[in-house]
């Protein structure tokens, strides 16, 4: 369990440097970085009965046998991790990179993650969602542009119309946009990028 258990810390404290550290959030990196130590102590109390520094001794296993510590107040540490990282992903690199040239990598490694872990909790689920929802917003966005851009004038216009625009609350009606790309002779790329963008439906689920 203890290997286990360190290598939720590890990824959670890379993870969090990455995706703060990308961002330029000093602080909220640093409080990441912070709870992931304390993540790892907890996780490696056997290792050790006494924590010396700054001038004092605390005796971390006697402390948290008296606390009853268990595996679910280490979850309870993991937990805002895991959901802040989901949320400063949603806003990350979105107009720097591309949306079909975004990678999902480590939306996949958080998800599998708290999967391994067994955190659950509507909090974590929005923000997973929001993360999907946007970035298929942005999908549909690039692809509308470049349907228009191929010949189908005003495409952008009449998409909007149709489906709305961007929310990290609900993710655009595949089915409505499918009716109006239906017909359409599409290029090299929006056809590329179209059948990217139904893989992306598919693989999330939305």
């Amino acid at each position: 369990m203890n290997g286990f258990l360190n290598f939720v810390g590890f990824i959670l404290l890379i993870a969090s440097v990455f995706v703060f550290g990308l961002k330029g959030m000093a602080a909220e990196m640093g409080i990441a970085v912070a709870a992931s130590g304390i993540f790892l102590a907890f996780a490696n109390l056997d290792k050790f009965s006494e924590f010396k520094g700054a001038g004092f001794e605390a005796k971390l296993k006697e402390a948290v046998n008296e606390a009853n510590a268990t595996i679910e107040n280490l979850k309870e540490v993991a937990k805002p991790l895991i959901k802040t990282n989901f949320f400063a992903l949603a806003k990350a690199g979105r107009f720097s990179e591309g949306a079909f040239n975004k990678s999902h990598d480590v939306y996949d490694q958080l998800s599998e993650l708290q999967e391994k872990i067994g955190l659950e909790g509507q909090d974590l689920e929005n923000s997973k969602s929001s993360y999907l929802n946007i970035h298929a917003w942005d999908m549909v966005s690039e692809l509308s542009g470049n349907i228009e851009r191929s010949g189908n004038e005003k495409f952008s216009v009449t998409s909007r119309e149709a489906i709305g625009t961007h929310s990290f609350e609900v993710a655009p009606d595949i089915n409505k946009f499918n009716e109006l790309v239906s017909g359409l002779e599409l290029n090299e790329v929006p056809k590329r990028q179209y059948e990217a963008l139904k893989s992306y439906y598919a693989k999330y689920k939305l």
